[in-house]
């Protein structure tokens, strides 16, 4: 009877100290399923931010053409007046106004 006690008291033993382990372990699972949420969290922030860092990019650029288109039509929009101006003061001269 002695065997079967010392088994039993070995098995009530093994049985706490498995249930503390568990016990032990349950934080550290629940810390890690947190991280690696944490985890995909940062990497869809990091894709989020390439894909905004793409447009902003795209963005400049467009803003940079209609800059330079903006300065091309100011550009012929000055030679249209100047030229406009000269018509007209050679269609008054021949008037005879000026």
């Amino acid at each position: 009877m002695s065997d079967s006690a010392d088994m039993k008291t070995a098995a009530d033993r093994l049985q706490s100290a498995l249930q503390s382990l568990e016990g032990a372990l349950t934080p550290l699972l629940d810390k890690m399923t947190h991280l690696e949420g944490q985890a995909k969290e940062v990497e869809t922030m990091g894709a989020d931010r390439t894909a905004l860092a793409a447009k902003l990019d795209e963005s400049k650029a467009k803003e940079e053409s209609y800059t330079a288109r903006e300065k091309e039509f100011n550009s012929l929009a000055d030679e249209t007046t100047q030229e406009l101006d000269r018509v007209i003061r050679q269609v008054r001269s021949a008037l005879g106004e000026g």
